[in-house]
């Protein structure tokens, strides 16, 4: 009995492609997510989140020079500690969701 598989030559690139669109959606839903959960005072810290390419994926950075207290905030808050660990919350947050979601569109 022999047997035949077609592989689409473009398998691979098709699958990388489609993983970047999927980390970028999570990645934006986190972003989302913690731009809720962060101490809102003058909305600085806030405003100052952006996602940025890196290698493999994408990354989530919250400071810049207005917003030189946005690494301290995140571990420590005395005024609001309920806005501690914004950003790892807000990872949380979406990782206990449904990820399949994310994996499931077509390029």
């Amino acid at each position: 009995m022999n047997v035949r598989v077609n592989i689409d030559p473009l398998w691979a690139v098709k699958t990388h492609q489609r993983l970047k669109i999927a980390l970028l959606e999570m990645t934006t839903d986190i972003h989302r997510r913690s731009k809720v959960l962060a101490p809102k005072v003058s909305r600085n810290l806030v405003n100052s989140g952006v996602i940025e390419p890196i290698q493999d994926g994408y990354r989530i950075k919250y400071g810049s020079n207005k917003v030189p207290y946005a690494r301290r905030r995140h571990f420590e808050n005395k005024k609001n500690p309920q806005t501690k660990g914004y950003l790892s919350k807000a990872g949380d947050s979406v990782a206990r969701g449904d990820t399949g979601k994310y994996f499931r569109g077509k390029v």
